[in-house]
Formats: C-alpha cells, structure tokens, sequence
C-alpha cells in the first residue's frame, strides 16, 4: 500500500510540474483530469475546464469530425499530429499533441499530451518569408546580371568587328600606300622617247590621259605632218 501510495505521489508530481499540458480524456471526448499545465495555457481556471469538451477548445472541428478522429486513434492506438486550439479569450494558438490509448479499469482512454508551438510556427513563418525574399532577390539579381552578360557579349562582339573593319581600312591604306611608293620610287620609260608607260600611271593611280603626240616624237615618226604642223604654225605668228 505504501508503495502504491509513493508510486502515485511520484506519477502526479510529474503529472503537475510538465511543461507541456496532460490530460486524461475518454471516448467520447470528455476531459477527465488534466494538469495545471492544460488550462493554465488556453486561459482557463480548473474548475471552468473541467466542464470543457475536447469540441469546446478545438474551433476547426465540428463534434462529427472529432468523433471519427477519437475512432481512428482507438483502432491505432496511438497518434501525433498538430492542431489549432481557442483560449478563452478568442486567441487561436497551435498545438502539437501526442496522444496513445490505455485501459483504465477496463475502460479505453487517451493520454493526451500538448504543447503550443505557436510561437515556433511564427518564426518558421517570418523565416519562410525571408526565405522567400532572399530567393526572389537571388533570382532578381541573377536576371540582372544575365542581362548585363549579355549586353556585355553584345558590346564584346560589336567591339572585335568594329576591330576587324579597323584591321581592313589599315591593310588597305597599306596597299594603297605601297602602291603610291612604287610610283614614286620606280617608273617604267619608254625606252625610245624616255617618256613614262600610260599604263603603268593608269593601273597605279587615279590619273586620266587623253591621247596625243608629242613634237619630238612627231617629227621622227611623221617629218611631213610635222613640218606642215609647225610651219603651218609659223607662219600663222608671223
């Protein structure tokens, strides 16, 4: 009996003093005992919850819903799941409950044991919307610089064919100016009047010619169209 008596002092010392809140319910979702713990934190004395149903703190649940819930708990015999609990106030808190099934004087009833996480649940919350924050961020920037990049790329591209053109007028004037030094530096002359090769000028510069005779060469090639040119001439001074 003493023994009883300790073991029992010990089991409602432990029952009292939890963090979290434990209760006794059964079938039919009547609370039966319960520890300071479990009415102190929905805001209720302990004579105004002894008359509470499990439907009377649990808001989302019609007594249907609970009902059947109670039903699969008895056929597994155990569960774990969250829920959302009113206080008396109105206040909607979360709560993580572990609850298993025991025979108790040949009656089927819940150990029920809760704790509000409500407060972990808010700044999981604040943490997801940083999270998505710091994502939609992320990704902003990433679209920045891949727009960036690519204007970069543009300017690269443009950059090296403005080089390339740049590389070609070079090369050209080059040409152009190896061309002009050849005229400077060596004329072919006709090696019987010493005059210098229309087409030599012609293919290395801009230079036109129109077509003539020269008075030198005039009067070795023709002396009679040289003389009636130029007496002609003469006597026309005269």
């Amino acid at each position: 009996m003493k023994k009883y008596c300790e073991t029992e002092l010990r089991y409602r010392a432990i029952f009292e003093q939890s963090p979290y809140g434990i209760l006794l319910i059964d079938g039919r979702g009547i609370i039966m005992d319960f520890n300071e713990t479990a009415h102190r934190d929905l805001g209720y004395s302990r004579e105004e919850f002894t008359h509470l149903h499990i439907s009377d703190i649990d808001p989302f649940q019609t007594p249907e819903d609970i009902e059947e819930s109670i039903g699969k708990v008895l056929d597994k015999g155990s569960a774990e799941f969250e829920v959302k609990h009113k206080t008396k106030n109105g206040e909607i808190r979360d709560v993580r409950v572990i609850t298993r099934v025991l025979d108790l004087s040949g009656h089927k009833v819940f150990q029920t044991i809760w704790h509000d996480i409500t407060e972990q649940k808010r700044a999981e919350e604040i943490l997801k919307r940083h999270r998505e924050q710091l994502e939609e961020l992320v990704n902003n920037r990433t679209a920045e610089l891949s727009r960036v990049n690519g204007q970069l790329q543009q300017d690269i591209a443009a950059r090296k064919s403005a080089e390339h053109a740049r590389e070609e007028v070079i090369h050209e004037l080059q040409e152009a100016l190896a061309k002009i030094k050849t005229l400077k530096g060596l004329l072919p002359i006709c090696a019987w009047c010493k005059k210098i090769r229309e087409t030599y000028i012609r293919e290395h510069s801009n230079a036109l010619f129109t077509h003539g005779i020269c008075p030198g060469c005039l009067k070795k090639v023709s002396p009679e169209t040289y003389e009636e040119v130029f007496n002609s001439a003469t006597e026309y001074k005269e």
